[in-house]
C-alpha cells in the first residue's frame, strides 16, 4: 500500500533527518496543518499513520515527497516517487462505493455474523440451550483509561469501588458508539485496546457489538466488514497462516470474494479477543513482520503484523485483553484504552432480577447482599454475580449463615457443583478433585487459563470426567476450529481449587505449596498472580468451611491446616512490630479477613505495636477488610496505625467506625481535606475513643474545618499531642485551637505552621500560662512519641 512506502522511506531516516522531518511538516502550507505536539514524539510509524490519517493515503505520499525535497533529501524523495509509480498511478479507491462483488458479499457476512452470535450461552447450559443475547445482555459500565500500561494491580476486588471514582473524577463514561470518535486534534483513531479483568464481560461485550453491527446499529457508515479473531483459536493453528488463511478459517462464506474485500482495508474492523490468553509473544523486529495478506506466517509474527500496524495499517482494530497482558503489548502503540468496569451499581440489581424468576425472591436476595459490602462490591464482575446468585438459589433462605467471605461463598459454589455426583462415591470423587486442583494450581502458576486435551491426560483426568455434571458448573467447554479447551468458568474459581490443592494434594511434589521459595518464603508483597490465592488459602482453613467440605469431600490435611495458621501468625507478628510495608501487610489483613475466625484474629493481633499500610492506595473494599479485621480483636491500647501517604479518598469515609480504638494515628501526606475531618470528629467525640496522638500534617485542612475539629476535641479524653503542622490553618482559627486546648482535658501539645503572624504566635504561645503542661510547638522534629 501507500503507507507501506511512506513507512518504509521515514524507516529508513536517520534520528537527525527524521527530526528535521517533522519540524517541516508542521510548517508545510498543505492543509488541514499537523500540530507540533501532535508528532514531537512519533516514531516513523506514527508518523506515518498521521500522514495518512491528515491527507488521506494518496496525498500523503505527495506531501510526504514535498517535505523530503524541502529539506534536501532528494534521493529519498527520488525513491518514494518512483515507488510510488511503479505501485499505482491511480487513486485508492477509499470512501468509494463497494464493487457489486463486495455488496453481496456485506449482505452474507452479516446474515452469518448475527447466526453466530444471536445466541448467548449461559454459564450452567447445556450444550443444546441458549437464549437470546437481547434478552439476557446487561449493559455494563465502560470508562476511557488514561495510562493502561501503569495499571497492572491483580484483578480480583480490584475495581467494583472504584467504578463511581472513576467516571467523577478522570475518565468519563462511553458506550461502544464513542469508539471511533476523532480527538481533540481530529486525529481518527484506528486502534484500540479494551480491558476488563477474569469474567467481567469482554467477550459477552465483543459478541453484542458483532450482532449491532450486523443489524446496523453500530458503526453502519464506518464498516462493511466486522472480523472477530479469538486468540484461543490462534494457539491451535499449526505451520504458517496468511491472514487470507486466517479470515477463510471462520468466514469460508466469503471464499470467493476476500480478494474484493481486502482491497478497502479502510472498511474493515478487526475485533481481537482475548490476548492475554495468546501463548506467544508480539514483540518480532519490525523487518520480520509481514506486510501482505496472502503471505503466509507463523501465527505469533501474523498477530503482531496486525496488531503493530504493518498488515493492512488502514484498518481498524479493537482488542481485548485482561490488564495483566499489558505489559506484553507495548509494541503496539494504540491511539485510545478502555475499560470494561463491570455492572454499574444499578444493574447489579436488574441481574438478580434476571436470575430468579419471582420478583420477590429476587429483592430479598438482592437485600441481602446489599448488607455484605465485601461481597456486593465484589458483584460488579457479571460471572461471581452469577456464582453468588447461584449460592443464594440453592441455600433458598437469607438468614445469618450465608456466607460472609470470597472463601465461604466459593466452598458452597463447590459443594453445588458436586451435589449430585454420586455414581462412584467420595473416594472416587476426591481423586478426581485431586487432579482437578493440581490441574488449577499450575495453571495459576504459569498464568493460564486455558487447558487443552492433552494437559487433562497428563494430570490423569479422562474428558468424561471433566464434562460429567460434577465439573459441569466448574469447567466451560468450547470448540475452536478443530480442536476442544477448556478453562474454569471464572479465574477466581481455578484460584480457589489451586488454594484447595494445598490440603488435599499433598504428595504432589510440583505443587506451589510444597516449594518453599515460589510460595511460604516469598515476600507478600510481590504474590502477584497469586494474591487471591493466597487469600483462599487462609480462608480454607477457617473450621466451619473445612467441617462442611469434610462432609462432601473428606477431611482437609490438619497438617496443612497447622502450617498455614502458623506460618500466618508468625507473619503477622513480624509486621505489627517492626515492618512499615503497606502492601505486604494488607495481604495479611485479606488472609486473616478469609480466615474469619475472630478468636484467632483477637489472638494474632494481641501483641501488636503498630499496623503498618504507608504508601499504598486503598479501595474501598480494601477499607471494609480492614475494618472488619479490626472490629474482631481486641486491639491493644497504644497500637499505631500508619497510613502515611495513603491515597485513601475512595474509602476513608469506611474506616472511621474503626479508628477510636486505635492509640496513635498517623494520616501525614494525605489527602484528607475539610471534608475528611468532618468524617474524623465523631470517632474524636466518642466516650471510648483511645486515640493519644493525631497526625493531620499536610492534609490540606483549612480554616474552614477547624470549628468541627476543635468541638470534637473538646469532647475527647484521650487525646495527648495533635500535629496541624505544613496546613492552610491561618491566624482565624486561634479562637478554635484555643477552645480545644482549654476544653479537652488531655492535650498537652498542638504543632502548628508558622504561617500565623507574629501577635498569633505570642497569642497561642501564651496558652501555655493559661493551661498548666500545655505547649504549642512550632517544629516538627520534636515528638514525644
Amino acid at each position: 500500500t501507500t503507507k507501506d512506502w511512506i513507512i518504509e522511506t521515514l524507516e529508513n531516516l536517520v534520528d537527525e533527518d527524521l527530526k528535521k522531518f517533522k519540524m517541516k511538516l508542521c510548517d508545510c502550507p498543505t492543509e488541514p496543518k499537523i500540530r507540533k505536539r501532535a508528532i514531537y514524539n512519533a516514531d516513523f510509524l506514527d508518523l506515518a499513520d498521521k500522514l495518512v490519517s491528515t491527507y488521506t493515503e494518496y496525498r500523503a505520499a505527495d506531501v510526504t515527497v514535498e517535505v523530503l525535497e524541502s529539506i534536501g533529501l532528494m534521493q529519498q524523495a527520488a525513491d518514494l516517487r518512483n515507488g510510488m509509480k511503479s505501485y499505482s498511478s491511480v487513486p485508492p479507491n477509499v470512501g468509494d462505493k463497494p464493487t457489486p462483488i463486495c455488496t453481496a458479499a456485506i449482505e452474507k457476512h452479516k446474515h452469518c455474523v448475527i447466526a453466530d452470535n444471536e445466541k448467548l450461552v449461559e454459564y450452567n447450559s447445556l450444550p443444546w440451550e441458549s437464549v437470546p443475547i437481547s434478552e439476557r445482555y446487561t449493559p455494563l459500565l465502560m470508562v476511557r483509561s488514561q495510562q493502561p500500561f501503569e495499571d497492572q494491580v491483580h484483578e480480583l476486588m480490584r475495581r467494583g469501588s472504584r467504578q463511581k471514582t472513576a467516571v467523577v473524577t478522570n475518565r468519563s463514561e462511553v458506550s461502544l458508539d464513542d469508539f471511533f470518535h476523532p480527538d481533540q486534534d481530529l486525529h481518527q483513531p484506528k486502534s484500540l485496546i479494551l480491558l476488563g479483568v477474569a469474567g467481567v464481560g469482554k467477550t459477552t461485550l465483543v459478541q453484542k457489538l458483532m450482532v449491532d453491527w450486523a443489524r446496523g446499529r453500530l458503526y453502519p457508515e464506518h464498516f462493511d466488514f466486522v472480523f472477530c479473531v479469538k486468540c484461543r483459536e490462534l494457539n491451535l493453528l499449526p505451520g504458517k497462516q496468511s491472514l487470507v488463511d486466517l479470515l477463510l478459517l471462520n468466514y469460508s462464506h466469503l471464499d470467493s470474494s476476500i480478494g474484493e474485500i481486502l482491497k478497502r482495508p479502510d472498511k474493515i474492523l478487526f475485533v481481537v479477543d482475548g490476548f492475554d490468553e495468546f501463548r506467544f509473544s508480539i514483540g518480532q523486529p519490525l523487518h520480520e513482520l509481514c506486510r501482505k495478506t496472502d503471505e503466509p506466517s507463523a501465527v505469533d509474527n501474523l498477530l503482531a503484523s496486525l496488531l503493530r500496524r504493518r498488515l493492512l495499517p488502514e484498518a481498524c482494530l479493537i482488542l481485548t485483553t485482561r490488564p495483566s497482558a499489558l505489559e506484553h503489548l507495548k509494541d503496539m502503540k494504540p491511539d485510545g484504552c478502555f475499560e470494561i468496569m463491570g455492572f454499574p451499581e444499578e444493574h447489579r440489581e436488574e441481574y438478580f432480577q434476571r436470575f430468579f424468576t419471582d420478583e420477590m425472591v429476587a429483592a430479598q436476595a438482592f437485600q441481602h447482599i446489599q448488607e455484605n459490602e465485601v461481597v456486593y462490591t465484589m458483584c460488579y464482575i457479571p460471572v461471581f454475580c452469577w456464582i453468588v446468585c447461584t449460592v443464594l438459589k440453592e441455600q433458598g433462605k437469607f438468614g445469618n449463615d450465608y456466607p460472609q467471605t470470597a472463601t465461604e461463598i466459593f466452598v458452597h459454589f463447590l459443594i453445588i457443583s458436586m451435589k449430585y455426583h454420586h455414581s462412584s462415591g467420595q473416594t472416587d470423587l476426591m481423586a478426581c478433585l485431586q487432579k482437578l486442583c493440581k490441574m488449577a494450581a499450575r495453571g495459576v502458576q504459569e498464568n493460564r487459563i486455558i487447558f487443552y486435551p492433552d494437559e487433562f491426560k497428563e494430570a490423569g483426568l479422562e474428558l468424561r470426567d471433566v464434562t460429567s455434571l460434577f465439573c459441569q458448573e466448574i469447567f466451560v467447554k468450547e470448540v475452536v476450529g478443530t480442536c476442544t479447551v477448556y478453562s474454569f468458568i471464572h479465574l477466581t474459581v481455578q484460584e480457589f481449587l489451586a488454594a484447595l490443592s494445598h490440603f488435599i494434594c499433598e504428595d504432589d511434589a510440583y505443587s506451589i505449596f510444597t516449594r518453599e521459595d515460589y510460595f511460604w518464603n516469598r515476600p507478600t508483597s510481590s504474590l502477584g498472580n497469586l494474591s487471591v490465592t493466597f487469600r483462599f488459602l487462609f480462608g480454607l482453613t477457617n473450621p466451619s468451611s473445612q467441617k462442611l467440605l469434610a462432609r462432601h469431600i473428606g477431611t482437609l490435611s490438619p497438617a496443612a491446616t497447622a502450617r498455614a495458621n502458623q506460618w500466618l501468625q508468625k507473619k503477622i507478628g513480624d509486621y505489627t512490630t517492626h515492618s512499615w510495608n503497606g502492601s505486604t501487610f494488607l495481604n495479611l489483613l485479606y488472609a486473616l479477613f478469609e480466615k474469619n475466625d475472630p478468636e484467632v484474629t483477637k489472638e494474632v493481633l494481641a501483641p501488636a505495636d503498630n499496623v503498618g499500610l504507608p504508601n499504598i492506595t486503598l479501595s474501598k473494599v480494601d477499607c471494609l477488610i480492614i475494618r472488619k479485621v479490626f472490629q474482631q480483636g481486641d486491639l491493644p491500647s497504644n497500637l499505631l496505625l500508619n497510613l502515611e501517604n495513603v491515597d485513601v479518598s475512595d474509602g476513608l469515609h469506611v474506616l472511621f467506625p474503626v479508628l477510636h480504638t486505635f492509640g496513635r494515628i498517623f494520616l501525614h501526606d494525605t489527602q484528607l481535606g475539610d471534608e475528611g475531618v468532618v468524617l474524623l470528629c465523631p470517632a474524636l467525640q466518642r466516650a471510648d475513643c483511645r486515640i493519644t496522638f493525631l497526625d493531620l500534617m499536610n492534609t490540606g485542612i483549612t480554616d474552614e474545618a477547624m470549628p468541627g475539629l476543635a468541638a470534637a476535641i473538646a469532647q475527647n479524653k484521650s487525646l495527648q499531642e495533635l500535629d496541624l503542622f505544613s496546613n492552610k490553618i491561618t491566624d482565624k482559627s486561634i479562637p478554635h485551637i484555643k477552645h480545644m486546648a482549654l476544653k479537652c482535658p488531655t492535650l498537652e501539645a498542638v504543632v502548628l505552621d508558622t504561617i500565623f503572624s507574629e501577635e498569633g504566635r505570642q497569642l497561642l504561645d501564651n496558652l501555655t500560662s493559661e493551661k498548666s503542661g500545655f505547649h504549642v510547638q512550632w517544629t516538627w522534629n520534636d515528638y514525644s512519641w
